[in-house]
């Protein structure tokens, strides 16, 4: 095969390669690109030799890594250097490629530096994930331990205070929660389920799931009133409108925290770490368990409610991924379980 014959040959060998080939001659000129890794890089499928030249192309500390790379290769021949880096790329668009660059010896100038790159952008994302919900909910687990230490102090103690201050610890949990993920992760607002992609659909999901709700804590009340009649005042009107008032209406700011806690930084997060072909489910029941956990200080019947309430609304958060429609559910089953006088809020 003569040198023409071989140099067609082996080009279009790298033509079809669905791997991304740079080809580029000692001084860092570009001599050759395939398609994939003309796409990538922003190359231009066909140019003149000499008109472009790593690293002066990728020339910022992003890409610091990836022409190192490529030096490597020319400083240390007898090996071939593979690893992830990082690339940006002249319109800002930003990879994590798996990289090899080995050194081809040849006579004179016709030695080549070849650089072949496999996009693993999306599988370093789903591990950065990974990693950031094991964190997340590794740091909400001291958290919650803190809190139910911070419980058994305040039974040991004979409840000195108001079971208030207690729903204000998780108030409080959830927005160190919060700081805590912006801060040090790099979960998105889409990771953390604070989105909504079709608002009129959510909220005529969360409205008739509300509406449910409310249907149930009547029939509840009425079931109360017929077979236990002494666990509420004769005087008072099956739904007590007065009771309605700045109190209930804040309430909505501690149901949003609530259902951060629940779903982004528990039930979201535990998805992503188990390790199981149910873990949609699981993920719905354990951090329905963990929530009515949290509400222990309100009694075994809150908590049982909690955990009914809980696991529900984990339904609907895992069929639109957002926590906008059971933040309404949340509020509106609050508010109603206090105007039927059956919660204490």
């Amino acid at each position: 095969m003569t040198e023409t014959n071989h140099n067609d040959f082996t080009r279009r060998v790298l033509r079809d390669m669905s791997t991304a080939v740079v080809v580029l001659n000692t001084k860092g000129h570009v001599l050759y690109v395939n398609h994939p890794a003309s796409e990538m890089l922003e190359l231009p499928a066909e140019f003149s030799e000499k008109e472009i030249r790593f690293p002066e192309i990728s020339d910022n500390n992003y890409n610091d890594e990836f022409n190192e790379y490529i030096f490597n290769a020319l400083y240390q021949k007898e090996n071939t250097h593979i690893g992830h880096v990082r690339y940006m790329t002249p319109s800002g668009r930003k990879y994590v490629f798996r990289m090899s660059s080995s050194f081809l010896e040849g006579e004179g100038a016709s030695s080549r530096i070849v650089i072949t790159l496999a996009d693993e952008t999306e599988a370093e994302k789903m591990r950065q994930r990974l990693v950031d919900s094991s964190t997340t909910f590794t740091t909400f687990l001291f958290g919650f331990c803190g809190w139910m230490i911070f419980y058994a102090l305040w039974e040991y103690l004979k409840r000195p205070f108001s079971a208030d201050y207690l729903t204000h610890g998780i108030e409080v949990l959830g927005l160190l929660m919060l700081g805590f993920i912006l801060r040090y992760t790099s979960l998105s607002w889409r990771d953390l389920g604070i989105h909504a992609d079709d608002p009129k659909k959510i909220l005529k999901s969360a409205l008739i799931a509300a509406g449910c709700s409310v249907l149930f804590l009547c029939a509840l009340k009425l079931g109360i009133r017929i077979f236990r009649p002494q666990a509420f005042r004769p005087d008072l009107p099956f739904l007590d409108l007065r009771l309605f008032g700045l109190r209930q209406i804040l309430y909505v700011f501690t149901a949003g925290i609530q259902e951060f806690l629940a779903r982004s930084v528990m039930q979201g997060n535990l998805k992503r770490i188990m390790v199981s072909r149910h873990n949609g489910v699981m993920s719905i029941l354990l951090s329905s368990l963990v929530f009515a956990a949290l509400h222990i200080h309100l009694g075994f019947l809150f908590m049982m409610g909690a955990a009914i309430l809980a696991g529900l609304e984990g339904i609907l958060y895992e069929k639109h991924k957002t926590i906008y429609g059971v933040w309404v559910v949340h509020w509106v089953f609050g508010v109603a379980g206090t105007l039927l006088s059956l919660i204490d809020h």
